[in-house]
């Protein structure tokens, strides 16, 4: 804990070190979701689809994955940016440190930059639930938690698995963009916008509709089932899939002779 703390001083003294573009930064993020979200919120307009999806329902499946992308970039830019690690050789120092490689790939990198996107996210999270539900119940308040929480677990998988592919191909591929990025931008709707196939690809092979598709469904009365509440869980599978493909190929590397 001791040297997570020591990892997230550093970093945040260093994105002190120039507080006017830090600042413009934060701004810009704050910026950018926003007009994420108007996009959104114009699409559904245009195609008079607010009869049909509340706007608290779009608001909430929005925040829930912008809360979790924003955490994964903020705190898993290592893994995000491994490639670079491989590259300048940076990774064959951190594999000879009597450290956790995990933990020192996390203190290689921190974004505080996406700090803003996240809180702002959680704001609109803890607003648009506030609107949604009518009557809260310690089932809903848990499946709340437990959306946030497993959308972090979710891209945390994704991202480490995007780190693995550049075991074998040294520099990272776009296909993993498609997937992280790509999955964010997906997940930003209702999921009951999208034809039943999409659906079942986010759901069994990238499992995004979990964190926020079926959680809202028991929010919003669809279904009784208590299942859905730990649903977003399943999320914890992904994550060790992809730490058990990471060690695997961290158990093939044999360095890049940088």
């Amino acid at each position: 804990m001791k040297l997570i703390l020591n990892y997230l001083s550093i970093h945040l003294k260093v994105s002190l070190e120039y507080r006017l573009p830090f600042f413009f930064s934060l701004v810009s993020q704050v910026l950018y979701m926003f007009i994420e979200l108007f996009a959104v919120y114009a699409l559904f307009s245009k195609f008079n689809l607010l009869g049909v999806y509340s706007i608290d329902e779009i608001l909430l499946s929005f925040s829930t994955v912008w809360f979790a992308f924003a955490f994964s970039e903020m705190f898993l830019r290592g893994f995000d940016n491994f490639a670079r690690l491989i590259v300048n050789g940076s990774l064959d120092l951190l594999l000879v440190r009597p450290r956790n490689i995990y933990l020192q790939i996390f203190g290689s990198d921190i974004c505080y930059e996406k700090l803003s996107r996240l809180l702002a996210a959680l704001g609109l999270f803890i607003y648009s639930s506030g609107k949604l539900i009518k009557h809260f119940t310690i089932g809903k308040v848990l499946l709340l938690g437990n959306m946030l929480l497993g959308g972090i677990i979710l891209f945390m998988g994704l991202f480490i698995i995007g780190a693995t592919f550049c075991f074998y191909t040294i520099q990272g591929i776009e296909v993993v963009n498609v997937i992280t990025d790509g999955g964010k931008q997906f997940a930003e709707y209702p999921m009951r916008i999208y034809k039943k196939s999409l659906r079942l690809v986010f759901t069994f092979v990238i499992p995004i509709t979990i964190i926020n598709y079926y959680p809202i469904d028991y929010l919003m009365g669809n279904t009784t089932n208590i299942m859905y509440i730990f649903l977003p869980l399943l999320t914890f599978i992904v994550l060790l899939l992809s730490i058990n493909v990471f060690n695997f190929g961290l158990r093939k590397y044999h360095s890049t002779g940088s």
